[in-house]
């Protein structure tokens, strides 16, 4: 029998669909999902909908929970409360009374399903670490556990040693005397570090587990979003479309048909006779081999002068367009990320890497700090929120120091700001093609208040296999936010 687990849809459409047809090319039995199947996305009754036809079991997650009235509003944040109400208000009652029939827990042969951890169901806490995990291997006896919740694909084991370990999400086969937690991550709101849909497939006659991630449509997403009348910006997982890593080769170009008459061809001929074609075709064999020593000539002068032409392009701008090659920390416990410059052109940073979507409407200023020298602010002159990405250097990892790293930094925002800034520490494999490819990304949200950043990664969650760290600001607002100048540094030992 092949199970397929799927979590934390969260009533995105097109996520679903391209999820719900990987699982169909891959000789699946049954469809299992663990729980938030509505909240945050615009199409909760298309999905909850769909979901009914196809899946065989649900477990209860928080916003479903919440949505049917079984769960308080009031222990969510401002935007999921807001969600929440939106959602409620586009169910029919039948919705609502089918995610008030679903179980906290599936038990099924030997494996059993939650939403969050095994101790409370009802709580739904969180498994973020081993620490996290290892109280639910008490709280039931199967040896195989499915949870989800968090929107991270993780993996948890445990032995004969009774010590829980955090393992990078691989394939796996049951061992004899081992206990499995398995995250299958989020379809539908990844927070992972991608934008892609993530679920996986349970094999009781090979007893093998395989995650499986899956590309879906951001721009039909983002289209949905708007025609809900929803915030574009409070879907984070926009912002990190796989396709801002590709390097545009042309300028942006609109095929569209003419759509009045200054787009048609001017000053054109309607219709020619073909005798005088013919004429024509004649006295054009004369002139061709003359033409054609005249055109050799200018060929090369006109090579020439645009050797020394700069080069000129539209559309959204990438500086510099390839990765930054990695360096080693300038010292080990010091800050390993390079300073702001003192000035800049309002569009580049020296040693770093800057995406502006909008450059037209998008400035970025330097202003001196006593302390930590200067502050970059990013100034949105747009009544629309815009996009931008910051990337520091890739910075080489030594495994002779401390492989969790303390972020400090400071975020302002000013009277006009509307939208989000957000950090995030990402660890890097080794360059492919020139592109260091994303093996983990952890990632800070801002305190709504105050200014202070401090983030200190999660040691469980360090993979093997990174050989580089960077640090990444990204956002989507308009207004000003003022950056203290960034420091990453090795965390202090435990």
């Amino acid at each position: 029998m092949r199970y397929a687990f799927v979590s934390d849809i969260h009533a995105n459409q097109q996520a679903w669909n391209a999820v719900l047809t990987d699982i169909a090319t891959r000789r699946v039995d049954r469809i299992l999902c663990l729980g938030d199947t509505v909240g945050y996305g615009p199409n909760p009754s298309e999905v909850l909908a769909s979901l009914y036809r196809h899946v065989d079991g649900f477990c209860m997650g928080n916003h479903d929970a919440v949505v049917c009235g079984k769960l308080d509003s009031g222990l969510f944040n401002d935007h999921a409360r807001q969600m929440i109400a939106w959602t409620r208000s586009h169910l029919a009652d039948k919705a609502v009374r089918f995610l008030a029939g679903q179980p906290l827990t599936i038990s099924g042969p030997g494996f059993r399903c939650t939403h969050g951890d095994f101790t409370e169901p009802a709580a739904f806490h969180y498994i973020e670490d081993a620490a996290s995990a290892a109280p639910s291997w008490q709280a039931v006896e199967e040896p195989l556990l499915f949870c989800g919740h968090t929107h991270v694909s993780a993996l948890f084991v445990i032995g004969k040693s009774g010590t829980t370990h955090a393992l990078p999400p691989q394939p796996f086969v049951l061992e004899p005397g081992k206990r499995y937690l398995v995250n299958p991550g989020s379809t539908g709101n990844p927070r992972s570090g991608d934008a892609l849909g993530t679920y996986c497939i349970y094999d009781s006659d090979a007893a093998s587990v395989r995650w499986h991630t899956v590309p879906f449509d951001l721009d039909a997403c983002r289209v949905a979003i708007r025609a809900a009348g929803l915030n574009e910006a409070a879907t984070g997982f926009l912002a990190l479309d796989p396709r801002r890593r590709l390097t545009t080769v042309r300028e942006a170009v609109d095929f569209s048909p003419a759509r009045n008459a200054a787009e048609k061809a001017q000053g054109v001929t309607e219709v020619s006779e073909l005798t005088r074609l013919s004429r024509t075709a004649r006295r054009w064999k004369r002139a061709a081999v003359v033409a054609m020593l005249i055109g050799t000539v200018s060929a090369s002068a006109a090579i020439g002068i645009a050797l020394l032409r700069p080069p000129t392009g539209t559309g959204a701008l990438v500086l510099p367009p390839e990765e930054l090659a990695a360096v080693m920390p300038a010292t080990f416990t010091g800050n390993w990320l390079p300073p702001f410059p003192t000035a800049t052109d309002g569009q580049r940073l020296p040693g770093w890497r800057v995406r502006l979507d909008s450059p037209d409407v998008t400035l970025l200023t330097m202003h001196p700090e006593e302390e930590s020298g200067h502050a970059l602010a990013i100034t949105i002159r747009s009544d629309t929120p815009a996009r931008f990405r910051i990337e520091s250097v890739p910075v080489r990892v030594s495994r002779s120091v401390p492989e969790r790293f303390t972020l400090r930094s400071r975020l302002e925002r000013t009277d006009g700001f509307s939208g989000y800034v957000r950090f995030a520490i990402e660890q890097l494999g080794s360059a492919e093609a020139g592109v260091y490819p994303v093996m983990m990304r952890e990632t800070k949200d801002p305190p709504p208040v105050s200014p202070l950043i401090r983030f200190t990664t999660d040691g469980s969650k360090i993979i093997p296999q990174a050989r580089f760290v960077r640090l990444v600001i990204e956002g989507e607002h308009c207004g000003t936010a003022m950056i203290g100048a960034p420091n990453l540094t090795p965390a202090d030992p435990r």
